[in-house]
């Protein structure tokens, strides 16, 4: 048997499409679901099946999946994990992709992308000795993209090799990246431009490279602690305690930005990387700003 883990945050819509096909799977042993202070708490769930539990973590003003899925793993009952996104169905066929002493299991984002499914490399099944070797998600990722990147590789450098959940048995609720990221920011009615090109995925995504290579995660570094407020029958009420958040010291956020920028700018003003390693912060969102601002050829 394993656990079926997932997290949502404002997301409820997808998670209850997705939970009455996890419920069909063979094998299930229990869903657990992190309720990252949903807009409406997600505890009345344990009511539709014994097999459903629920932690609800409170006061959290915006998504960070990495606290998330740590706490649910931590949180599961079985050996074996399948790691789901609220919005991903698996077939029978993943179920089997059970973890051994020295693999796991991970969707590919290129095979993804070939059958139209770019969020197939979230979805991963393995076994909580390898999770707890790790450490789990680096919690200094606390924002979009290369979470999993990061997880996979500390995986293969522990002598856990990867093998591929492939695209087919992994089906998905379609959405788009504004929905994706949507709760990882405060509300902005019209957002800056500037703005807007912090929030984009890419620039998440090379931001968080750079902290995973200057920032490595290990079993060195504190996970986040949560502290308990109420028990229920099959869910549990927690709070997570502010000052055990791990710091990220300012200058590397500072390097981490002109990195992700210097990203973007080779990637869609197609500069030499040797042009875009000379740029600053402040260049490249100008180099940037003017782009969007030129007219486009008709």
């Amino acid at each position: 048997m394993y656990s079926l883990v997932t997290a949502c945050m404002n997301r409820e819509a997808h998670l209850r499409q997705s939970l009455q096909s996890w419920l069909t799977l063979p094998g299930l042993g229990e869903v657990v679901i992190v309720d990252w202070t949903n807009s409406r708490p997600l505890c009345e769930l344990c009511q539709l099946d014994g097999r459903i539990r629920v932690v609800r973590v409170e006061e959290e003003p915006r998504w960070i999946l990495s606290y998330a899925y740590n706490l649910g793993v931590s949180s599961a009952s079985h050996e074996h994990i399948l790691k789901c996104d609220a919005d991903c169905m698996p077939t029978a066929e993943a179920t089997a992709c059970v973890p051994g002493s020295d693999f796991f299991h991970a969707g590919y984002w290129k095979s993804g992308h070939l059958h139209g499914k770019p969020s197939v490399n979230g979805q991963c099944s393995f076994s909580k000795t390898q999770f707890d070797t790790v450490h789990g998600y680096s919690e200094y990722i606390r924002t979009y993209g290369r979470d999993d990147e990061d997880f996979y590789d500390r995986m293969i450098a522990a002598g856990f090799a990867r093998r591929e959940i492939i695209p087919e048995h992994l089906n998905f609720i379609h959405h788009g990246d504004e929905e994706r990221t949507s709760n990882q920011f405060a509300a902005a009615k019209a957002p800056s431009l500037e703005e807007t090109i912090l929030r984009h995925p890419s620039y998440n995504e090379m931001f968080n490279l750079y902290l995973s290579r200057t920032l490595p995660w290990s079993r060195a570094c504190s996970k986040a602690r949560f502290t308990s407020i109420e028990k229920g029958n099959g869910w549990e009420r927690v709070r997570r305690e502010r000052d055990s958040e791990l710091p990220i010291p300012e200058p590397v956020r500072a390097q981490a930005r002109v990195f992700a920028l210097q990203r973007i700018v080779v990637q869609t003003l197609k500069l030499s990387e040797n042009a875009a390693q000379r740029l600053d912060e402040k260049s490249c969102l100008a180099l940037l700003k003017n782009r969007s601002r030129a007219p486009q050829a008709k």
